[in-house]
């Protein structure tokens, strides 16, 4: 098998942020070959996208009033992913003039043989398997969900079990007994790669080597898979300095647009 391109490499974690592997309660998508658009009622700022926009400058008014009123109907704003696949430079000029912010994380990758992630020996790490161990985790990550909030973040995480085509899973460190830390992971669609998904680390625990032990977990586990590579969205003042280091290399920013009005 002959190696990814440059270019392959850096549209793996462009991929990364919608290859999903289910659709949960309240799924709506809009999904063609020049946009996919995707929302559902959670919380969490995965819920709901704009990626793969590959339609060209001549096209942006309409495609940008479609998606618009995609998310309208609903009440929420746009979160619109500018990666390699965008091709339309009137549509970023279009996102940065409607845009109440812009974020900047990098697009990274690695070959997984060549990753050397610090281990904490002290941090043990558990996959999440059970409802009450996804509890423990949204409860001490999420506090500000609430008892409701929490409680259908664990009926979606067991709805998502139960499908038996998840290509991924959840991790938990724990560090002295308590919870720390958490990782996801999820084997891509195409191409041998494992994405690096979510991250959480305990404020008073960083700086610990819990992230960078939860990493080389997932390291070992997808090369016991058969995979080659890992790719991620990296956050430039948390996860991304830890994967530098570890031997990922940075393909240059992946922009978030979020508030925006369309």
């Amino acid at each position: 098998m002959s190696a990814p391109s440059l270019t392959e490499r850096v549209s793996m974690a462009d991929l990364s942020i919608y290859d999903f592997d289910w659709h949960p309660p309240g799924w709506e998508c809009i999904d063609r070959p020049d946009v996919f658009a995707w929302q559902w009622t959670a919380p969490n700022a995965s819920a709901r996208g704009v990626a793969r926009a590959t339609f060209a400058d001549a096209d942006v008014d309409e495609r940008v009033r479609e998606i618009g009123e995609f998310f309208a109907r609903r009440g929420r704003t746009a979160r619109w992913h500018v990666g390699p696949s965008t091709r339309s430079a009137a549509l970023v000029a279009l996102l940065r003039e409607r845009a109440a912010a812009v974020h900047e994380p990098r697009n990274m990758s690695a070959e997984l043989t060549r990753t050397r992630f610090r281990v904490n020996g002290d941090v043990r790490v558990e996959e999440v398997r059970t409802a009450a161990l996804a509890r423990a985790w949204l409860e001490r990550a999420f506090p500000e969900l609430g008892h409701e909030g929490i409680s259908a973040e664990v009926d979606r995480w067991t709805k998502h079990e139960a499908t038996g085509a998840r290509r991924g899973g959840d991790l938990v460190a724990f560090l002295g007994g308590e919870v720390v830390g958490s990782a996801s992971w999820r084997d891509a669609s195409v191409g041998s790669c494992v994405q690096f998904v979510g991250g959480w680390t305990l404020p008073a625990a960083r700086r610990q080597g819990v992230y960078s032990t939860l990493c080389a977990y997932r390291v070992e586990r997808a090369l016991a898979r058969g995979l080659r590579y890992a790719c991620i969205v990296a956050d430039p003042t948390t996860s991304g300095p830890v994967v530098a280091k570890a031997g990922f290399v940075d393909h240059g920013p992946h922009y978030i647009f979020t508030g925006l009005q369309l």
